[in-house]
């Protein structure tokens, strides 16, 4: 099988975690699913769409910790200013609308799922999963493709400062 065509991507054009993922589900057709992320530490810092074509696998599960679900379960923890106005209940606060891409993109290269789908497809799938604070999904897609949509990167410099580089003046 070739590379995972996010290999590429994950060498600066986009970081492999640390970037904030502000939006993310299937496009309106239906085939491809679509991350919209912040990125502050890669190559060319800004907002961009990430579009993993002809998913035919997909597994989302929480990353929120089922000590946490019971407490977080209102829905003042869905609206950041209705959170904020209920006193700031301990819990899980969802409606930061944001979720912190760590541990972020893992490249799955021994993929049995992937080697299925190529094998009944008869084209190359590749395999990924996207984790991070709140979620982590797993896909089996054919493509990946990425553009920047804006130099916009107000959110995820609220909570990541970038390491100074050795030898470069700050």
């Amino acid at each position: 099988m070739s590379n995972n065509p996010l290999t590429e991507l994950l060498k600066g054009a986009l970081s492999e975690y640390d970037f904030g993922v502000l939006e993310h589900g299937f496009v309106p057709h239906g085939r491809d699913y679509r991350f919209l992320i912040q990125d502050s530490l890669c190559n060319d810092p800004g907002t961009y769409e990430l579009i993993l074509t002809h998913v035919v696998d997909l597994k989302y599960e929480t990353r929120v910790g089922e000590e946490l679900w019971p407490i977080s379960w209102a829905d003042e923890f869905t609206d950041y200013a209705r959170w904020k106005a209920s006193g700031k209940p301990e819990g899980y606060v969802f409606g930061t609308d944001w979720s912190l891409g760590y541990p972020g993109i893992s490249i799955l290269l021994a993929s049995p799922e992937a080697r299925d789908w190529s094998n009944r497809l008869q084209r190359p799938m590749y395999a990924a999963s996207v984790e991070t604070d709140r979620f982590c999904i797993s896909l089996v897609f054919s493509e990946a493709r990425h553009r920047k949509v804006s130099d916009e990167v107000g959110v995820v410099r609220q909570v990541l400062i970038p390491l100074p580089t050795p030898g470069k003046a700050q």
